[in-house]
């Protein structure tokens, strides 16, 4: 005889087929063409779910042996949970998949006595969003007021030789780079100097971070929503300066504000 809860079992198969669209709140995706994927995976998952859940329903009743039963109901929803996750758009370069995210965040959550207050200033990307967000936590108390990420690329190569951050902590102006020079000049301006590869990089600021400087940065773009960048073009590289929106990897995703909010 079915027990009570054979009726629940092919909800329960439907319902796989839109981990998908749970999986695309909890953990961030690339954009552009990646995720593309999902305009044909999510239709053909929910798809998919339906029928297996209508075979499901239709084969139970006529199954007595309960093993049958919870052999083809297991079989419906790993089929669909290897596709979800097979079919999840991933990559190695900024979008780790989401099993990637968890195993990543646990191996930080066992570190956690070990992160420093420059891991606040590590390279935003996608892959070290666990470390980010443990930072900002363990260093909740003291987070800067502004935060510039600074970039020297090479013209010849078009590649990133260094990044490191300017930051902005009770009023005072601080720098993860410990080479880097600051000198407050007469008209109230901060130069920031550095000898890099027999170069010496140079670029201004203001005591309160960064502003439109027309006669210093040849490329400035404000997009409107929290996102700055100043472009200076030197003989030998490109300094980049960027301003973004600190708060934003455990807004847009669950699961990094679950992961800040258990810490």
């Amino acid at each position: 005889m079915r027990s009570n809860r054979e009726k629940y079992k092919p909800w329960i198969i439907f319902g796989s087929g839109f981990l998908t669209l749970l999986l695309m709140e909890l953990f961030p995706v690339d954009g552009g063409g990646v995720s593309l994927i999902f305009v044909i995976s999510i239709p053909v998952l929910i798809g998919l779910s339906i029928i297996l859940a209508l075979i499901y329903n239709w084969r139970a009743k006529k199954i007595e042996m309960r093993w049958k039963r919870n052999l083809l109901f297991s079989f419906s929803v790993t089929l669909l949970l290897v596709l979800t996750f097979s079919y999840f758009p991933c990559s190695e370069s900024d979008s780790p998949c989401p099993c990637k995210v968890v195993y990543k965040s646990s191996e930080v959550l066992v570190n956690y006595r070990n992160i420093t207050y420059d891991d606040l200033f590590v390279e935003k990307t996608k892959a070290n969003y666990p470390l980010i967000i443990s930072a900002r936590k363990k260093f909740e108390k003291k987070l800067p007021e502004k935060i510039y990420y600074v970039t020297y690329d090479s013209l010849p190569s078009y590649s990133s030789f260094k990044k490191f951050a300017i930051y902005v902590l009770n009023d005072s102006i601080k720098s993860s780079n410990k080479n880097l020079l600051a000198e407050q000049l007469p008209n109230n301006n901060i130069k920031y100097t550095e000898v890099y590869k027999s170069d010496t990089i140079s670029f201004l600021g203001t005591p309160n971070g960064f502003a439109r400087l027309e006669n210093e940065y040849n490329g400035y773009n404000d997009n409107g929503y929290g996102y700055i960048t100043w472009t200076k073009t030197l003989p030998n590289y490109e300094v980049q300066i960027r301003k973004e929106v600190e708060n934003d990897i455990y807004e847009n995703y669950l699961f990094y504000k679950f992961l800040y909010w258990i810490m």
